[in-house]
């Protein structure tokens, strides 16, 4: 027990902490609890005081999650912080059937080219929504997507996601570090050539990882791999974008993908632009089409 709530089982452990399946018993409702420690470990050379940063990480992220209310971002109902504990905890609504599969076990995709357009069209919607609030999630990736019964996909885990003010050091300091998952990194966070100026960073790079995201969705597998790091950082740096020779992937999809993988940020979609490419419109009526392109859910 803790609070009012009943601790059942881990349903996930990551980076960032734990998670246990909870149940409210003042209302029945099952919850998701992210266990996280508050000073996190030391690391070698540094003393126990410098482990406080891990706090303001947690910090950071409660602030961000606190900002967001919308159907397609994982809602934070409660933080449960008594300063005598080692832990905090964040209570989420609990998302029944969890990440996405995107992957079968021999590496071809686990869904249709159908079937992700509609989880697409649910992730461009939550990620316009955090870009209007001023956020970067900065780890979009299918990892990071939930899924409701009812098939509503939810963006989650702000744990290196970023916003102006909150990060208690130069923005673009804090921007240009390589927070998140290499393989979703775009271009410009591989920059390693200090004869060249470095690229601004700015909420593009979620719009690249969204890219891959989708590729990862329609053929099964990254666009951009390699060996190790430092190989892959230049891959997606140079390296243009292949397609698999997959059936059923309409040229209109991969359309899209090329202006989301698109190197230059400058060039790359815009969220306005991917609401109203032709693909991603394509399967829905009137009525449903007024509703994705309206901008509503934006004053939340």
């Amino acid at each position: 027990m803790l609070n009012t709530y009943e601790i059942i089982h881990e349903i996930g452990r990551g980076q960032h902490g734990k998670v246990k399946l909870g149940r409210d018993l003042t209302t029945g409702d099952f919850v998701a609890m992210k266990i996280m420690n508050r000073a996190g470990r030391p690391r070698l050379g540094l003393s126990l005081r410098h482990g406080s940063t891990q706090e303001e990480k947690i910090r950071r992220e409660i602030a961000i999650l606190k900002k967001c209310n919308h159907p397609h971002i994982v809602r934070l109902r409660e933080v449960l912080d008594d300063a005598s504990s080692k832990k905090i905890f964040l209570v989420f609504e609990y998302v029944e059937l969890g990440e996405i599969t995107w992957q079968n076990d021999d590496g071809t995709p686990a869904m249709t080219a159908e079937y992700s357009r509609s989880i697409f069209r649910d992730v461009v919607l939550g990620l316009e929504y955090l870009h209007h609030k001023g956020i970067i999630h900065r780890d979009i990736k299918p990892a990071n997507l939930l899924m409701t019964k009812q098939g509503v996909v939810k963006i989650s885990d702000f744990g290196v996601s970023f916003i102006s003010g909150l990060s208690g050091e130069d923005d673009e300091l804090e921007l240009a570090k390589t927070a998140g998952t290499p393989a979703f990194f775009a271009p410009e966070l591989c920059y390693n050539d200090p004869d060249l100026p470095r690229p601004q960073i700015t909420n593009k790079i979620d719009i690249w990882a969204l890219g891959v995201t989708l590729f990862c969705l329609l053929y099964g597998r990254c666009p951009f791999t390699a060996d190790n790091e430092f190989e892959l950082f230049n891959v997606i740096a140079t390296d243009p974008l292949v397609f698999p020779e997959t059936p059923n992937i309409p040229e209109s999809a991969k359309n899209l993908l090329q202006n989301l993988l698109e190197k230059d940020p400058e060039k790359r979609m815009s969220i306005a632009e991917i609401k109203r490419h032709p693909w991603v419109l394509e399967d829905l009526s009137p009525s449903q089409r007024e509703k994705f392109l309206s901008e509503e859910l934006l004053s939340r």
